[in-house]
């Protein structure tokens, strides 16, 4: 399971550093300025530069690499957020050279937990082995603030750390802040997905269940919200690991406590202190409490609905709308008839959206010369109260040079097409009918808009 947790609730994780300490600040203390020091002679790389700067983001540089499991990704997912991180994340300052050392002075906010950076001269770059330089913020006492390893885990992931490291850099925090209840949590997902026996996973229970039981007494039933979560990891571990195992009464077993340990928990949080997504887990249990024929009659069942739904729009004409460009620019849907229309609609808050924009960013640059025509339609306006202006900004940095539009904030063109899931993409043929929806990511993309396109 090497990179189970990428992007796991904006958590960020420490490598080793080979940051060098000036006697003004000798480590990031919250609140307070930082002198780093830079000796390119201790990294081997930028000793000829004549001008270098420090690139550096505190806490973390993005979301983008989305949750993996059980290796469906690797460190490198995590190291994109470094080279292409979310916008406003990161800062640039310019080091002065003081002998064979360079210098910079960074301003650490009072709520920082870790700072990570590394150092450029503009074309040249010292990522640390792309593992970034990383240093915990301290309190005026010595000791990492509340935080600081917990947002380092990513860090060791890229680091190449292996999950023991990982194990006790989450110790260590909940040591000196026991009251970090998310830190539980992330340390009982590093353990379940470590194990996929279930002769293990049952004897993890029962310690997860008396780790949990010494929480509540110490804190109150608020420790259950994260316990119903830590539980419901488990049942990630069953639909991985034991897909084919579930009728076998071990499985059956393990799935009955797993579901009726999240029931209980949510029942037993007080209302005003459950979670809103602790609260949506109760279904969930609900219905993985159900024989695995049932379930399986489900799964089916909702196959054929999604299936219902993305067929729904195909062979019709696509409705229609007016729309103003982020340059200013107005227009209907129809002016682009006589064209292939890819009508993307997606929003900078949406994972896989994002992690798709290079893919779209490829797909321009291959088809627009054949008469593709690209419209994205964000929904940003709704979800993070964007103008047409900061779209603009994003979309040119992610270098989206197509048509971009901002859906007004009650997302009109989403309801037009009945959008409920991002991404969402809309292939329209000459005559401004749906083509098709389905198969409309990655490389069947790229093999749909071939067959298309390149005659």
């Amino acid at each position: 399971m090497k990179a189970f947790l990428l992007s796991l609730v904006g958590m960020c994780i420490f490598a080793c550093s080979v940051t060098l300490r000036s006697s003004e600040a000798d480590r990031p203390i919250a609140g307070k300025s930082y002198y780093l020091l830079y000796d390119p002679s201790k990294t081997g790389k930028l000793s000829d530069a004549h001008q270098l700067w420090v690139v550096y983001a505190l806490d973390y540089w993005g979301t983008k690499a989305v949750q993996k499991l059980r290796g469906e990704g690797e460190e490198t997912d995590l190291f994109e957020n470094v080279l292409d991180p979310d916008s406003e994340r990161a800062s640039r300052v310019e080091m002065v050279k003081r002998g064979k050392l360079w210098r910079a002075e960074i301003s650490i906010p009072a709520n920082a937990a870790l700072l990570s950076y590394y150092i450029t001269d503009g074309i040249r770059n010292d990522f640390n082995n792309q593992k970034t330089f990383v240093s915990y913020v301290y309190n005026e006492n010595g000791k990492p603030v509340r935080g600081a390893r917990f947002r380092n885990i990513d860090f060791l992931l890229m680091s190449g750390r292996g999950v023991p490291s990982i194990l006790q850099e989450i110790r260590n925090e909940i040591g000196d802040y026991p009251d970090h209840f998310l830190a539980h949590m992330v340390y009982w997902r590093f353990r379940f997905f470590e194990t996929i026996s279930p002769d293990s996973i049952s004897l993890l229970l029962s310690e997860l269940d008396q780790h949990f039981s010494r929480l509540q007494n110490q804190f109150g039933d608020s420790v259950l919200n994260y316990k119903a979560m830590s539980l419901n990891d488990v049942n990630r571990v069953i639909q991985l690991s034991f897909r084919d195992r579930l009728k076998e009464p071990t499985v059956v077993a393990i799935t009955k406590s797993v579901n009726t340990g999240i029931l209980l928990s949510v029942e037993s949080i007080p209302a005003e202190k459950r979670l809103p997504q602790v609260a949506r887990l109760a279904p969930f249990a609900q219905y993985m409490l159900l024989p695995p024929e049932e379930r399986e009659r489900i799964q089916l069942e909702s196959q054929r609905r999604f299936e219902q739904m993305m067929a729904e729009f195909v062979g019709q004409p696509a409705p229609e709308f007016s729309f103003e460009t982020t340059t200013g620019t107005k227009h209907d849907l129809s002016d682009f008839r006589g064209s292939f229309i890819l009508l993307d609609f997606w929003g900078s808050w949406c994972g896989p959206c994002v992690q798709d924009i290079p893919n779209l960013v490829k797909i321009h640059e291959k088809f627009s010369q054949n008469g593709l025509v690209m419209i994205s339609i964000s929904n940003d306006a709704s979800v993070n109260k964007w103008d047409r202006a900061k779209l603009s900004e994003y979309t040119e940095k992610k270098g989206m040079k197509w048509i971009q539009v901002l859906d007004d904030p009650s997302n009109l063109i989403h309801g037009l097409y009945k959008i409920q899931a991002w991404p969402n993409l809309f292939l329209i043929d000459r005559e401004g009918k749906v083509l098709q929806r389905q198969a409309l990511r990655g490389d069947d993309l790229v093999k749909t808009l071939s067959k298309l396109l390149e005659k």
